[in-house]
């Protein structure tokens, strides 16, 4: 009986932390693909800025307007990659998401843990570390340039994002080069002279490859998270939520990495540990996990190449361990 009531429990925070998830990942991936069949996004993509601190701050702000979260905002990200958006636009954007969007920080602030001075050196951190991390990955937009000069494939010549395969488009049977669950042709729209049953048919098509490509590695992610969980004596929290505000720190900041359940937004988890907590580790419990926990970091590397998501994720874990320092000094 206590094994089936253990069970019980595994299945209910697996099934929260995937409603929590998969409605945000599904509503960016149908927001990738109308940029693919419904619009032109090469006239889109024209019109942003190619200066690189305006294209950060440009990629910062566009949480606001696309209101997508941690999740949704990985497909829509590789789709304006694969059509020549600005990479320090695409890594600002893709940093300030999880917390620099309307829905996150109506949710935060109606919270009951709510403090509104953390939560404001949160989202102002965030949208500072987004521009930085832009403007540090800039010169990936060099390579991709070079590589163009050379004369290399369209794909290749994207230094962020891993290859994919191919797929046939059946109004013309001919071979364009595909990003995972994306179709994509350089420097032309393979869709402008379909007909809207053809583009129906597509753009029902590639939601549903996109979310079987990205789903799958979700869902993995969040049970392997809900598992740790589960299973991982948190005992040991509360006895440690007395420590020094360096260890307090790693120990938030590794806790957040495994939890499924978008720590931004949910600052009631902690709740519990109330007046124990150093500020600075609040912080890095809260913009540590909405970034890299194990459910995104699964997405990102389906995404992007190993060696810059590395890059990437020890830069903005670095910042966030250096802010949440200063907070504890200096700003608590």
């Amino acid at each position: 009986m206590t094994n089936l009531v253990a069970l019980n429990l595994f299945f209910n925070l697996l099934g929260s932390a995937l409603l929590l998830s998969l409605p945000w990942l599904l509503l960016g991936i149908i927001v990738s693909s109308t940029f693919l069949i419904w619009t032109d996004e090469q006239k889109w993509v024209a019109n942003f800025p190619r200066n690189r601190l305006l294209s950060s701050l440009v990629g910062s702000a566009l949480g606001f307007l696309l209101p997508l979260g941690a999740f949704g905002s990985v497909p829509l990200v590789r789709r304006l990659l694969l059509q020549g958006a600005p990479i320090p636009l695409a890594i600002s954007f893709l940093v300030a998401a999880p917390t620099l969007n309307i829905f996150a920080i109506v949710r935060v602030l109606s919270s009951r843990q709510s403090q509104y001075g953390l939560i404001f050196l949160c989202i102002s951190f965030s949208w500072l570390m987004a521009i930085v991390m832009g403007l540090v990955f800039s010169p990936y937009r060099l390579a991709r340039q070079q590589a163009e000069e050379e004369g290399e494939t369209a794909l290749l010549n994207i230094p962020l994002l891993r290859s994919g395969a191919l797929i046939m488009l059946q109004s013309s049977m001919e071979a364009s080069p595909r990003q995972g669950g994306l179709v994509f042709a350089s420097g032309v729209n393979p869709v402008a002279d379909f007909s809207w049953r053809q583009k129906l048919h597509l753009f029902g098509r590639n939601i549903i490859e996109e979310f079987q490509e990205f789903g799958g590695v979700l869902i993995i992610g969040t049970a392997i998270a809900c598992g740790i969980v589960f299973f991982l004596p948190q005992a040991w929290l509360l006895q440690w939520a007395g420590l020094g505000p360096v260890r307090q720190t790693v120990l938030m900041m590794g806790w957040s990495l495994i939890l499924p359940l978008g720590n931004f937004t949910n600052p009631d988890l902690l709740v519990p540990l109330g007046e124990q907590l150093w500020r600075g580790s609040m912080v890095a419990f809260l913009l540590w996990g909405s970034l890299f926990n194990l459910q995104t970091i699964g997405l990102w590397l389906v995404t992007l190449r190993l060696r810059p998501l590395s890059y990437l994720v020890f830069l903005v874990g670095l910042s966030v361990f250096l802010f949440a320092m200063v907070t504890n000094y200096y700003l608590s």
